[in-house]
C-alpha cells in the first residue's frame, strides 16, 4: 500500500487528534503534501491547515526537513526511502463539516485531517484508528464511517478522493439498520435521546424506498450511513458519497408514545430526505466543473440553484409522496419556504444564477445587509423548481413534469455532468417549447415568480396576510443583549431605515416606555401606518431619540390550502403532483 494514514485520539481534553502519514517510493526531489481549503457541499473557503498545530516528517529513524510553502502545502527534504509524516490536528468544531474530539465523541472529516502527497491522488489508501482509551471516555466507544472496513477500525479507499467524502464517528451510539432493495442502510445516532427507535427505523427506511423508486430503483452505492449527532439546539447536514453527516435537537426526535408526527419531527425527517437525495443529485450527477474539484480555490457554478434549489424543492414533497405528510401538513411546510422568501429583499436585488456563483463570498459570508442583497439558493431555488414544474405541466398539457426532467438528466449526464445551459436545453427538447423567456425573467432576472397563478394551476388557494410575530416588517432583526434589544439587521426601503436606526443600535424605549422582547413586538405592532414613534437607542452608549414614521405593512406571511371545488383536470393535476399518480 503506497499510503497509509493512521488516526490516533491523543489528547480528548486538549481535542488534538495525531494523524501519521506513511508514503512509500515519495518524489526523490522532494515530496509536497496539500490539504484541503474547503469540503465539498460546503462553499466557503475554511483553511483547515490552520488547526495542524506541529508536524514533523522522518525517514527510518533520520528526520527530515519539512517546511511550508504556501497556507496549505508543505515539502519534504529530497527523500528516496519512505516518508512518514507525524502531525496534531485541533479538532474543536461542531459542526458537519470539520473535526471534533472530547470524551464524549470523536468525529473527522477527511478534508481537514488528511494531508495529500502530490502526485499519488490515484493511489488506494489505508487508514487504521487507534480509538482513545475506553478509561479515558463517555461509554464505550463503536467506529461509524461508510469507508469499506477490512477489520475493527482498519478501512480502505479507492483514492484520495474516496477517502475524504467518508466522514468519521466514534463514540458510544445508538446504532440501527434496515435494507432497501436488500442494500444495507444504518443509522447512528450520538448523544443522549428517547428516540422511538422502531418508529424511525420504519419512516427512514420508507422516504429511501420512495427516493430509490424516484430514480428508477437504482442505487449510486453499495451501502448507506446517516451520522446523526444530537444536541440540545443545532441543526444542519452535509451530503457524502455512501453516508450523511446529520446534527438535530433532542426534540426533533420522535420521542416514544408520541402518537402524531410532529412539525419537529418533520423537520428532521425533511433533513434527512434532503441529504438522501443529494446521492443522485450532486454527489452523482453534479455540474460538469464539479467531476475535477480543486480543493485549493473556490470552484464556481450558477447550478447550486438546480442541486441545491431541486433538493429543497423534493425534500419534504417527498415525505408527502411517501404518505408520512398529509397534503395540509405539506402545504403549512410549503408555505413557510414561500413566506422566508416573500420576506427577504435580496430577492429583488440578486438573481438566483448570481446567487449560486457568488455563494463562496455572499451566502457563505452573510453580514448585516444580507437579508437586503442575497437571496438563497435553497428555499427561491425551491420556488423555481415549483413554478417550473408547473410551466412544464401546463406547456404539455401534463404529459411532462419536472420529475421527467430530473430523471431524464439522471439517465444521461452521470459521466460528463451538467453544463450552465444542460438544464435549459433538457427542458426546450422534452417539452418542445422555448423556455429561454422564461429563464432570462426568473433565474437571470429577479422577476417576481408567478406563484398566484402556478398555485391556482395545482388547485391551492394562496393568500399573503399580516403576521406581526417579529419586527421584520417595521425593518428589524434584532436580539436581546441584557437589558436592551440590540438591532443585528435594518431592512432595505423600511421604517426603520428610512428613520436612520442602525445596526448596533440598543433600543431602550418607545415612546419612552422600556420595552424588549416580545414587549417590544406587540408595543410596535400596535402602532398604524402615518403614526410617528420615538425610538430611544443607545448609540456608542450614548443615548439617541429618533422618530420614526410607521410605514405600510406589506403582506408577506403566506397561508396554503386546498380549493374546494375543482374541475377533473385540476383534481388530475394536483394528485399528480402529490403522489405521482
Amino acid at each position: 500500500m503506497a499510503i497509509c494514514y493512521t488516526v490516533t485520539a491523543k489528547n480528548l481534553h486538549a481535542h488534538l487528534f495525531e494523524v501519521e502519514l506513511k508514503l512509500q517510493n515519495p518524489n526523490p526531489l522532494g515530496q509536497v503534501f496539500s490539504l484541503p481549503n474547503w469540503i465539498p457541499g460546503s462553499y466557503l473557503i475554511r483553511d483547515f491547515a490552520k488547526n495542524i498545530v506541529s508536524i514533523q516528517a522522518r525517514s527510518g529513524s533520520q528526520a527530515l526537513l519539512i517546511k511550508k510553502l504556501d497556507k496549505n502545502h508543505w515539502i519534504s527534504a529530497p527523500c528516496q526511502e519512505e516518508i512518514t509524516l507525524s502531525y496534531e490536528v485541533y479538532a474543536f468544531d461542531l459542526s458537519v463539516r470539520s473535526a471534533y474530539l472530547t470524551n464524549e465523541r470523536a468525529f473527522f472529516n477527511g478534508t481537514s485531517m488528511f494531508l495529500l502527497p502530490l502526485g499519488f491522488e490515484n493511489e488506494q489508501c489505508e487508514l487504521h484508528i487507534l480509538p482513545a482509551n475506553s478509561a479515558q471516555t463517555l461509554g464505550n466507544w463503536s467506529c461509524a464511517t461508510g469507508l469499506k472496513k477490512t477489520k475493527e477500525f482498519n478501512f480502505i479507499a479507492n483514492n484520495y478522493q474516496d477517502l475524504i467524502d467518508h466522514p468519521v464517528e466514534m463514540a458510544d451510539f445508538t446504532l440501527f439498520d434496515f435494507e432497501v432493495q436488500n442494500v444495507k442502510h444504518q443509522m447512528a445516532i450520538t448523544g443522549m435521546h428517547n428516540t422511538d427507535i422502531k418508529r424511525l427505523q420504519q419512516d427512514l427506511k420508507t422516504i429511501c424506498e420512495h427516493h430509490v423508486s424516484f430514480f428508477n430503483n437504482s442505487m449510486p452505492f453499495d451501502d448507506y450511513l446517516f451520522l446523526t449527532l444530537v444536541r440540545t439546539q443545532g441543526y444542519g447536514g452535509l451530503e457524502h458519497k455512501n453516508s450523511s453527516s446529520l446534527i438535530c435537537s433532542r426534540k426533533e426526535l420522535p420521542a416514544i408514545g408520541m402518537q402524531e408526527i410532529s412539525k419537529d419531527y418533520t423537520r428532521f425527517l425533511a433533513l434527512c430526505s434532503h441529504e438522501y437525495f443529494h446521492a443522485w443529485w450532486v454527489k452523482t450527477i453534479k455540474p460538469a466543473s464539479f467531476h475535477n474539484l480543486d480543493l485549493n480555490r473556490e470552484n464556481y457554478t450558477e447550478q447550486l440553484w438546480i442541486f441545491e434549489g431541486f433538493t429543497s424543492y423534493y425534500d419534504e414533497l417527498s415525505l408527502l409522496r411517501a404518505k408520512l405528510l398529509t397534503p395540509e401538513q405539506y402545504l403549512d411546510l410549503f408555505a413557510q419556504t414561500v413566506t422566508r422568501v416573500q420576506k427577504s429583499k435580496g430577492r429583488l436585488t440578486q438573481s438566483l444564477a448570481q446567487s449560486s456563483y457568488e455563494a463562496w463570498t455572499k451566502f457563505y459570508q452573510q453580514d448585516e445587509n444580507a437579508p437586503n442583497a442575497i437571496v438563497s439558493y435553497y428555499t427561491k431555488g425551491a420556488l423555481l423548481a415549483f413554478v417550473l414544474d408547473v410551466e412544464i405541466r401546463k406547456q404539455t398539457n401534463g404529459e411532462k413534469t419536472l420529475d421527467d426532467i430530473v430523471k431524464h438528466v439522471w439517465d444521461g449526464y452521470q459521466s460528463c455532468g451538467l453544463e450552465d445551459n444542460t438544464i435549459q436545453t433538457i427542458i426546450n427538447q422534452i417539452t418542445n417549447t422555448d423556455f429561454s423567456e422564461f429563464f432570462k425573467d426568473y433565474l437571470y432576472g429577479v422577476k417576481e415568480l408567478p406563484l398566484q397563478a402556478c398555485f391556482e394551476y395545482m388547485g391551492i388557494d394562496c393568500q399573503f396576510v399580516e403576521y406581526l410575530a417579529d419586527l421584520s416588517d417595521f425593518g428589524l432583526s434584532v436580539s436581546t443583549q441584557g437589558e436592551f434589544s440590540q438591532i443585528t439587521q435594518v431592512f432595505a426601503d423600511s421604517s426603520a431605515q428610512l428613520a436612520g436606526l442602525y445596526v448596533g443600535d440598543k433600543i431602550v424605549s418607545v415612546n419612552f416606555q422600556h420595552l424588549k422582547d416580545k414587549a417590544l413586538i406587540a408595543q410596535l405592532n400596535q402602532y398604524a401606518p402615518g403614526e410617528v414613534i420615538k425610538v430611544g437607542v443607545l448609540r456608542d452608549e450614548l443615548l439617541m431619540e429618533i422618530p420614526v414614521m410607521i410605514g405600510q405593512i406589506n403582506p408577506t406571511f403566506c397561508k396554503l390550502s386546498l380549493k374546494t371545488e375543482l374541475d377533473k383536470q385540476t383534481i388530475k393535476q394536483q394528485r399528480q403532483w402529490f403522489y405521482q399518480e
